[in-house]
C-alpha cells in the first residue's frame, strides 16, 4: 500500500478534508461546514469525525495514516500547533489544535502551516511549479494571500506568517483595507474590492451590474458576466483589476525573482478577461532580468489548498 495521508484545509466557512498519496492524488475527500459560530471544539470534533468516515469509507484504519496536515488561516503558531487568532475565525484565539487532534490520533506526524503557504506547496509540488526551484503562488478571492518556494524551500517566516502579500501597501492614501491599513493590495486586487468598487460606482452610473445582480449584493462574478456583455463599467473595472494586480506581482517579482508565478482563488476563473492588462503593467515597468524570465500562469490545481495541506505532513520530512 502507498503512504496515506489526511489533509485538512481549513477556512471559515467550510473545512475540505481528504486522504490523499505522497504523488498528490486524492482517493476521497469530505466538505464539511466549519460552523466557527459554535466555537472550535465544534469544528474540530467535526474535524475527527470526518476523518473517520473518510477512512471507513476507504476500508482504512488511522493506523494506515502516515501523517496530516493542516492549512489554517493565520495567524498561527506551526511550532506549537496553535491559531493564534483569526479574522476569518471569528473567536478562535490560541487553539492548540495540533494538541487536540493528537490526543485522537496518537502517534501520527501531524502538521499546522498557513493557508497561503500550503496552497503554495500543493501547487510547486504538483501543479505550476513542478521541477522549479523558485515559485510563488498568489491566490486572487476574499482576499489575496498565498506562498513563495525559494532555492526549493518554503519560506513560512519567523512565525509561520510569511508572504502576506494582500497587505503590502501599494497607495498610502488608499482605500481602507479589512485589516485596518491604507492601500492594501488586497483592498485594489481581490474578489471583495471588485464586489466594494462596482456596489460604490452603480449608485451613481449607468450599468447592468444592478440588474444582473437583481438587487442583491453585488459579487464579482457579476461585475464578470456584465463585462462580457460589454458594460462599460464593468469593463473598467475589470481592467482596473488587471491593472492592480500588474502592480502587485511587480512588487513580489522583484522582492523574490521567481522562474514561475501561478494564479489561484476565485478571481483566477476570469484571468482571461484581465491578462492582457496584468502583463502590459508587469511588462512597462523596469527590472527586466526579473520580469522577462517568469512565466505567470492559471493554477493547474484547484485543489491545491488540499493537497498542499496533506503534503505539510511528508514534505522535507
Amino acid at each position: 500500500m502507498k503512504d496515506l495521508y489526511c489533509a485538512v484545509d481549513l477556512g471559515g466557512t467550510k473545512i475540505n478534508i481528504g486522504i490523499m498519496t505522497k504523488e498528490g492524488e486524492v482517493l476521497d475527500n469530505i466538505k464539511i461546514p466549519t460552523e466557527v459560530e459554535k466555537g472550535p471544539d465544534n469544528s474540530i470534533n467535526n474535524i475527527k469525525k470526518t476523518i473517520y468516515e473518510l477512512l471507513e469509507r476507504l476500508n482504512l484504519t488511522k493506523n494506515d495514516l502516515k501523517g496530516i496536515g493542516i492549512g489554517s488561516p493565520g495567524p498561527i503558531d506551526s511550532e506549537k500547533g496553535i491559531i493564534v487568532e483569526s479574522c476569518n475565525l471569528k473567536g478562535w484565539k490560541n487553539v492548540k489544535l495540533v494538541e487536540q487532534l493528537s490526543d485522537e490520533f496518537e502517534g501520527i506526524n501531524i502538521k499546522l502551516q498557513n493557508d497561503g503557504n500550503a496552497a503554495a506547496l500543493g501547487e510547486y509540488l504538483f501543479g505550476f511549479g513542478k521541477g522549479c526551484k523558485n515559485f510563488i503562488y498568489i491566490t486572487v478571492s476574499t482576499g489575496v494571500g498565498g506562498g513563495a518556494i525559494i532555492d526549493s524551500k518554503l519560506q513560512v517566516g519567523a512565525s509561520s506568517n510569511a508572504f502576506e502579500a494582500g497587505h503590502m501597501i501599494i497607495n498610502m492614501n488608499g482605500r481602507k483595507c479589512s485589516c485596518g491599513n491604507n492601500g492594501c493590495f488586497e483592498a485594489y486586487a481581490s474578489g471583495t474590492s471588485i464586489e466594494k468598487i462596482a456596489s460604490e460606482r452603480i449608485v451613481n452610473e449607468e450599468s447592468i451590474i444592478s440588474e444582473i445582480s437583481k438587487g442583491e449584493k453585488v459579487k464579482a462574478e457579476h461585475v464578470f458576466e456584465s463585462a462580457k456583455r460589454g458594460d462599460k463599467l464593468a469593463l473598467e473595472i475589470v481592467e482596473n483589476e488587471g491593472y492592480y494586480l500588474g502592480i502587485g506581482i511587480f512588487n513580489i517579482m522583484a522582492m523574490y525573482n521567481p522562474e514561475k508565478i501561478s494564479i489561484g482563488g476565485g478571481v483566477s476563473n476570469c484571468l482571461d478577461m484581465f491578462y492582457d492588462k496584468m502583463m502590459d503593467t508587469i511588462n512597462s515597468m523596469s527590472l527586466k532580468p526579473s520580469t522577462k524570465i517568469c512565466k505567470i500562469e492559471k493554477a493547474k490545481r484547484d485543489d491545491c489548498g488540499l493537497i498542499g495541506a496533506g503534503a505539510l505532513a511528508f514534505y522535507n520530512e
